[in-house]
C-alpha cells in the first residue's frame, strides 16, 4: 500500500520524535483532518493515555527498544521518510516541480551545492544542512533557518515557506539524512562508506539508506557510484553511465525521467581545485549525473564557473596565511589526515600548520566525542605549530582554547606567520 493511501485511510495517528520533525509532520496531518498526537520518547518514558491509533510514524533512527515502540507493536508503523512522501503526494506539493533528493554518509552538501552551480540559469530551490536559499536567475533569497536542518520533515517545512513567500522554483534540491523519502524525481546516493550505527546501535546507517531506495519503487531514478545492485544511473568508474576524464564529462546510455536515453560529452572549464581534487571530481560527477537524469539538456548547464563550497576543503587567503576551511555540519575527525596531506601539497616550501578543531554548536547532530578528539590531538600534535580547540566542554592539556570559530581564527592568525597554513576543522552549523 502506498504511503499516501496509508495516511489517507488512518484516522488517529501518533507521531514520534519532535526533535527531528514530528511536530512538522503532525501539523501537516492536522491540515488533512487527522486526529494527531506527538510524543517525545527521549524525554518521556511513559506514554499516558490509550494507544488506540491506526498508524504510528517514527524516524528510522529511533531505538526500537524504547518502551513506546514495544507498546505500539501490532499497530502499523511508518517512517518519517515515508510520511513525508505521503503528505507530498496528498497535498500535491511538487506540482510542476522537478525534485532531486541527495543522501549518503559523506559528500551530500557538496553534491547539492554543485547541482545548484550547474543550474545557475534556472529557478532553483536549494535546501542543505547549512541553510535554504532560492535563486530565480537574478537574485538569491534566503529562507528561514530550520531546526534539524536535513531531517526529512523539513522538506514539508521548506515547501510551506516557499508558498508563503510566493516563490516559484522550477527545480528543488534537498539534502536528506538517513535515506530517501521517494517523493522526488531523482535520488542521489553519494556514499555508504564511513558507516555508523543508528537506532540505539541496532542498525547500520548504510542499511537504513539502502532500504530507503524502496521508497522510489513507484518511479524515479536512483543515481549512485556503482555501490549498489539496483537500477539507475551510475557515475565515477570507466563503465559507469557518467565519468569525468580531465575536463571532459562523458555520459553514455544515461536514462532520464522523460524516458530518453542520452549519450555525449561536455567540456568543462578547468576545475582544478586547490585541494581535494578527487573529492570534488566525485561530487561533480554525481551532480552532473543527477541533473542530466532530470532531463535537462546538456547545453543548458553551466560548465564554466565552479567554486569550492564553504566548509568543504575551501582554500582562502587570509592576512597572508592560507586558510583551509573544512568546518561544517559534516566535519568528521577521521578525515583529518586527508586535509593535512592536501595542505602539505599546497607548496613545495616548508610551511607551519595550525589546527583548529572541536565543536562550535550544541545543536549539531553527531557531535565531537572527547575521546576521539583527545586521540586526534595526541596522534598529530607534532604536525602542528599550535592546536586550538573550540568548545567549552573539552578538557585537553597543552592546547589553546577558544569559544567559537571566529575567535579561534583570530588566535591562529596571532600565533602564525605569513605563509603558514591554518586548518579550520570544527563541527558546526554553517
Amino acid at each position: 500500500m502506498n504511503a499516501d493511501t496509508r495516511i489517507e485511510d488512518a484516522s488517529r495517528i501518533l507521531v514520534l520524535d519532535p526533535i527531528h520533525g514530528a511536530e512538522v509532520i503532525a501539523a501537516e496531518l492536522d491540515e488533512l483532518g487527522k486526529d494527531v498526537d506527538v510524543f517525545n520518547p527521549y524525554r518521556e518514558s511513559d506514554f499516558r493515555g490509550d494507544l488506540n491509533y491506526d498508524l504510528v510514524i517514527a524516524p528510522v533512527h529511533l531505538n526500537p527498544n524504547f518502551e513506546i515502540m514495544r507498546r505500539v507493536s501490532g499497530i502499523p508503523v511508518m517512517s518519517h521518510h515515508e510520511a513525508v512522501k505521503g503528505i507530498v503526494r496528498l497535498n500535491n506539493l511538487f506540482s510542476d516541480l522537478k525534485v532531486v533528493e541527495v543522501t549518503g554518509t559523506t559528500r551530500k552538501t557538496t553534491t547539492c551545492e554543485l547541482i545548484y552551480q550547474l543550474l545557475r540559469d534556472k529557478s532553483v530551490l536549494l535546501h542543505v544542512s547549512s541553510g535554504t536559499r532560492y535563486y530565480n536567475g537574478e537574485e538569491v533569497v534566503k529562507l528561514p533557518r530550520l531546526r534539524g536542518s536535513n531531517t526529512p520533515a523539513n522538506i514539508l517545512k521548506v515547501m510551506r515557506s516557499v508558498k508563503e513567500m510566493g516563490l516559484n522554483p522550477a527545480i528543488a534540491v534537498f539534502e536528506v539524512s538517513l535515506g530517501f523519502t521517494g517523493s522526488g524525481d531523482v535520488g542521489v546516493m553519494t556514499s555508504l562508506d564511513a558507516d555508523y550505527m543508528v537506532a540505539g546501535g541496532t542498525k547500520r546507517a548504510s542499511e537504513v539508506k539502502i532500504a530507503s531506495i524502496k521508497n522510489y519503487d513507484d518511479g524515479g531514478i536512483i543515481v549512485h557510484p556503482g555501490i549498489l545492485s539496483v537500477r539507475g544511473n551510475t557515475y565515477g568508474s570507466r563503465d559507469a553511465n557518467l565519468r569525468i576524464e580531465h575536463e571532459i564529462a562523458v555520459f553514455e546510455r544515461l536514462r532520464t525521467i522523460t524516458g530518453a536515453i542520452i549519450s555525449g560529452n561536455l567540456t568543462f572549464a578547468p576545475f582544478r581545485w586547490r585541494i581535494g581534487t578527487d573529492y570534488y571530481s566525485n561530487c561533480l560527477e554525481a551532480a552532473l549525473c543527477a541533473v542530466l537524469s532530470l532531463g535537462i539538456a546538456p547545453e543548458e548547464l553551466n560548465t564554466t564557473d565552479f567554486r569550492a563550497v564553504d566548509g568543504r576543503m575551501n582554500v582562502k587567503e587570509l592576512k597572508g596565511r592560507v586558510l583551509i576551511d573544512n568546518s561544517g555540519s559534516g566535519t568528521k575527525l577521521r578525515f583529518l589526515d586527508t586535509i593535512v596531506d592536501a595542505a602539505r601539497e599546497l607548496s613545495d616550501q616548508q610551511r607551519h600548520m595550525i589546527l583548529i578543531a572541536g565543536e562550535d554548536s550544541p545543536y549539531v547532530c553527531e557531535g565531537v566525542e572527547l575521546k576521539e578528539l583527545k586521540q586526534t590531538v595526541a596522534k598529530r600534535r607534532g604536525l602542528f605549530k599550535e592546536i586550538i580547540i573550540v568548545g567549552n566542554r573539552f578538557d585537553l592539556p597543552g592546547v589553546v582554547f577558544a569559544s567559537n570559530i571566529e575567535d579561534a581564527i583570530e588566535e591562529a592568525i596571532a600565533r602564525s606567520d605569513e605563509g603558514d597554513v591554518i586548518i579550520s576543522y570544527v563541527k558546526t552549523l554553517r
